[in-house]
């Protein structure tokens, strides 16, 4: 499976290993974006984690080379408000889309080149997207299961 539908199935298709990001958000009650374990994240944390790193690749893909994430900016302010949660969730959705735009036009012969201003190549930074994305989407899950009622 090439990059851009691992990408496109974690998002929104059917991984292997669970639900998807689309599948998670849709089943989140805003009174439980908040909800952390004691020394944790909060699933708000965690998403707002994700969403720094996705901007991350998709200002790369963008051919924005400047673009770095200050101390801090990856771990965003929590806890959220449901007009805050709203936001994240609109961005994760927005970020999608451009990284899909920007793995489209990134050549494949390009995977083994540098990023411009970095140590590693591109191939290495999107399968380094795909795998956070699927360990915080693990997280999030585990949080959530500690919330919704068993079924």
């Amino acid at each position: 499976m090439d990059l851009i539908s691992q990408v496109d199935n974690l998002f929104s298709g059917s991984p292997w290993f669970g639900p998807s990001w689309m599948e998670t958000l849709e089943k989140i009650p805003s009174d439980a974006v908040n909800y952390r374990l004691e020394k944790g994240a909060s699933i708000a944390g965690l998403l707002g984690h994700v969403v720094a790193w996705r901007e991350y690749v998709a200002q790369k893909l963008q051919g924005h080379e400047e673009f770095e994430l200050l101390p801090g900016d990856d771990w965003p302010q929590s806890p959220v408000d449901d007009s805050g949660w709203q936001e994240l969730v609109r961005k994760m959705v927005d970020l999608q889309q451009e990284l899909m735009e920007g793995l489209a036009e990134l050549p494949s012969a390009e995977l083994d080149e540098k990023v411009p201003g970095r140590d590693f190549s591109w191939g290495f930074m999107i399968q380094g997207i795909i795998d956070h994305d699927a360990y915080h989407l693990g997280q999030i899950n585990l949080l959530l299961k500690q919330v919704l009622p068993t079924p």
